[in-house]
């Protein structure tokens, strides 16, 4: 039997601990992952990347508060990567004269509802990806129900600054929310 020196000291197995954590974040992650996407098949194929990274990340050794905000950092990243590449491709698609088409195919027979909440989402989504990156962090953690410690852990701050910072966010979204709702009217 190992003392409990022995056991502080022990070597962790990788593969275990890449188990573990997979098994404790994976499903945090997906709902931060789907909450910057919004759409579930996207917010999988990121985590897939994210634990792709940290299968060869030395952060996997490190405590399981450094490796959360890790992982959370990845996400948002790989996250917004894909927001962009998925305006990207819609501008090329606008360019063309594809989307239209498009989008008429997939709201076929769709009630009214629905495609006025998906409009809502696109508008929030749009807005949200003209704020700074680090306000638009702090909004989607906050908003995602993350404590001020673990905004802050995650984004490299002080926990005192998150709430300035999160003032700050909420203001930035709301100016260009409504100025963008001024636009299309």
């Amino acid at each position: 039997m190992l003392s409990g020196a022995e056991l502080a000291y022990r070597v962790v197995d990788p593969a275990e601990r890449f188990n573990d954590l997979f098994r404790r974040f994976y499903p945090e992650l997906l709902g931060l992952a789907y909450c910057v996407l919004g759409d579930r098949l996207e917010a999988e194929d990121t985590l897939q990347e994210v634990f792709l990274k940290l299968a060869e990340a030395p952060v996997l050794q490190r405590p399981d508060e450094e490796v959360a905000a890790w992982l959370r950092r990845v996400c948002l990243n790989l996250g917004a990567n894909r927001l962009r590449a998925r305006g990207r491709a819609r501008e090329r698609l606008e360019r063309v004269g594809r989307l239209e088409a498009a989008e008429a195919r997939d709201d076929l027979g769709s009630p009214a509802c629905t495609v006025l909440r998906q409009e809502e989402q696109a508008e929030v989504r749009w807005v949200l990806a003209r704020l700074p990156e680090r306000q638009r962090d702090c909004l989607l953690l906050r908003h995602s129900g993350y404590s001020y410690a673990e905004v802050a852990a995650v984004l490299g701050i002080a926990v005192g600054s998150v709430g300035v910072l999160l003032a700050r966010a909420e203001r930035a979204f709301r100016v260009l929310y409504l100025e963008r709702n001024d636009d299309l009217s």
